[in-house]
């Protein structure tokens, strides 16, 4: 039976990647976003990069030492939930190249061994193709080796989720989530990252609020309970760019939250933008995700 809709759960379960809060260190993002009144943190299990805002801080999880969990429950015990980001530069799982694969490979089944130790719930990551091949030549060895992380994240109470992105069709996502069929791998709704599914037509300024929300509602309904975890940020329709602050854009996040809630949702709201007044983006988008929350009542 589908748990009752409570909106304090869902306000509870708003977060924030640090990568919305660049140029400061992981405990100065960590404190900034608790006192914005998020209760839940996205931490990047990687460090070194950077966007176009700044320099992202992370932590390599899959070298953590004793002291560097010591360090990390410090920061992450204000929190009431604890996901991570796992790498995606840099990395090639499906890579033809053996040495490259194992690697890339090594490195995501020790961040996910690592994240029990910090309390994580969940890992989000992606699917990145095999260079000049299409997915159907390297889908099972997709499967195959999503399953073997799935078999990893049960054994230490998580979940992994793959992001919205590739493979890029709707029904070609939800297809795979599907085939790879383990209760500890799901889908992470990116909400922004659809933009490469508009037509030309649907690009139009006066065509795109419809076109994209249409899109969006379709991925969100062709996961259902295969919904693990939520990045949210807008799109604006000037050059369709994402991960802006929430209400600025295309996106109608109470249709969104309408959709999430019939699909049975449980997972966490984390916020994942990309703006020059990153704490002020951060606290408007949480306002506008309570008033869309509390809309549902």
């Amino acid at each position: 039976m589908r748990a009752a809709f409570d909106p304090a759960d869902w306000i509870d379960r708003l977060g924030f990647n640090t990568a919305s809060l660049p140029g400061r260190s992981l405990e100065h993002a960590a404190r900034e976003g608790h006192r914005l009144g998020l209760r839940g943190i996205e931490i990047l299990a990687f460090e070194g990069y950077r966007h176009t805002r700044g320099d992202l801080a992370g932590v390599w999880l899959d070298r953590l030492e004793d002291a560097d969990r010591d360090r990390l429950l410090a920061i992450l015990e204000p929190f009431d939930h604890v996901a991570v980001h796992a790498p995606f530069w840099d990395v090639a799982p499906f890579a033809a190249n053996p040495a490259v694969r194992a690697a890339s490979r090594q490195q995501l089944l020790a961040i996910i061994r690592n994240c029990a130790a910090i309390g994580a719930s969940t890992v989000t990551t992606h699917v990145i193709p095999r260079v000049g091949f299409a997915l159907e030549e390297f889908r099972a060895d997709v499967v195959d080796f999503y399953r073997r992380v799935g078999d990893v994240a049960a054994d230490h109470g998580m979940t992994v989720t793959i992001e919205t992105g590739y493979p890029q069709g709707i029904d070609e996502f939800a297809s795979l989530i599907v085939e790879i069929g383990h209760l500890a791998v799901g889908a992470n709704v990116d909400v922004g990252h659809l933009r490469g599914l508009l037509s030309e037509e649907e690009r139009r300024p006066e065509a795109l609020e419809e076109a994209y929300n249409a899109l969006l509602r379709r991925h969100v309904r062709s996961l259902g309970r295969k919904i693990y975890h939520t990045h949210m940020h807008d799109v604006h329709a000037e050059g369709i760019r994402d991960h802006r602050e929430c209400g600025t854009g295309v996106i109608d996040f109470e249709a969104l939250l309408r959709e999430l809630r019939s699909a049975g949702y449980h997972g966490l709201m984390n916020f994942e933008l990309e703006e020059p007044d990153a704490a002020g983006a951060l606290e408007r988008s949480r306002a506008r995700l309570v008033r869309a929350i509390e809309a549902l009542r």
